[in-house]
């Protein structure tokens, strides 16, 4: 890292980078939309063109620029169409499309020699994991995929102290989240497992899988899992067993027909007990009186923050392809050993 600001400073939403990104963005959105309204104000981002199949939301961009006296960005039903033509006028991309479609559009992003902001997950398989690294080598530019987790500094700061022996020896390590996703998403895309990758483990569960996997700061060296789909043309509820390469035990279990939305994650060490929550938004450190202090980080619209902070040296890149891989041979893992009855199979 080449400043001296702390990790806390880089991921304040305050603070604005040199960087003026020229962006383009494919898939309008909820979320996108979310975005949208508060990068169009930002004199040191530019939304240059838009690309969504759905005319409802490409009006919807063009309502949020008008409102914000803003001019409306270049508008495309057709993602490729858009950076066949725009490309020299860009400098970088924000994908927030349905899963299955990340791995092609941020390769052409790379090959046009653009800068990708991915959102999660990366991408829906190993295979496609390694062709994007091969596309991010091969251009030399930058990829971040947009977890909450792995932008957090909780979440990077608990991994450091594992890596350190801070709370003692980590004995293990289980996980769970959960949401009322079954009904919630019924008919939606994300359902549909060509488009989704999965169902609700690689969609809400993706970020216990992720947080997990950048906790742990080691590979996977063995998984038994199982699936129900409770009705559902994916899997609702997934409970996963396995081992690290250094023989610890961990667990995952995610539960998409129930209430709320939220999740926990809990670190057993020998004189310590940390809980995080999977998009980094909070952490709790228990003792062997039974203390407890807690810490809370903001998980505010601050990716694109970071995303510049990234492409200008300022941090290294704190969710990253490598990562991803890493995420892309569990979920596989995960699926193999679920279609075989959760016969533990190595990662």
């Amino acid at each position: 890292m080449n400043d001296n600001r702390n990790v806390n400073d880089r991921h304040n939403v305050s603070w604005r980078c040199k960087l003026k990104l020229k962006l383009a963005i494919i898939g309008c959105g909820i979320k996108s939309s979310q975005y949208i309204t508060t990068w169009i104000n930002r004199d040191d981002i530019e939304i240059i063109a838009v690309a969504d199949p759905n005319e409802k939301a490409l009006k919807q961009v063009g309502d949020i620029a008008t409102n914000a006296n803003k001019n409306i960005p270049v508008q495309f039903t057709d993602w490729q169409e858009m950076l066949a033509t725009h490309k020299s006028e860009l400098n970088s991309v924000y994908i927030c499309t349905p899963h299955a479609s990340h791995a092609e559009q941020a390769i052409s992003a790379l090959n046009a020699n653009l800068d990708v902001l991915l959102e999660k997950p990366m991408v829906t398989t190993l295979e496609e994991a390694e062709l994007l690294n091969e596309a991010r080598i091969k251009s030399n530019k930058e990829v971040v995929i947009a977890y909450q987790g792995g932008l957090s500094p909780l979440v990077h700061q608990l991994r450091k102290d594992i890596e350190s022996n801070k709370y003692g020896e980590l004995a293990s390590i289980s996980a769970s989240i959960w949401e009322n996703w079954a009904d919630t998403y019924t008919g939606h895309w994300k359902q549909v497992p060509a488009i989704s990758g999965g169902g609700f483990m690689f969609d809400t569960g993706a970020h216990m899988m992720n947080t997990m996997s950048m906790l742990c700061g080691q590979e996977f060296q063995k998984v038994a899992a199982f699936m129900s789909n409770k009705g559902k043309p994916v899997d609702v509820v997934t409970t996963v067993m396995g081992t690290l390469t250094d023989g610890t035990n961990f667990s995952m279990h995610a539960c998409g027909k129930t209430i709320g939305c939220t999740s926990r994650i809990e670190c057993f060490f020998s004189e310590h007990i940390v809980r995080i929550c999977a998009w980094g938004r909070w952490v709790e450190i228990e003792n062997a009186q039974g203390e407890v202090v807690r810490h809370e980080q903001e998980s505010a619209n601050n990716l694109i923050n970071i995303f510049q902070l990234t492409l200008t040296n300022k941090m290294e890149n704190p969710s990253s392809v490598t990562q991803g891989i890493k995420m892309a041979k569990l979920w596989d893992s995960i699926k193999e050993s679920a279609k075989q009855d959760g016969q533990p199979v190595q990662c």
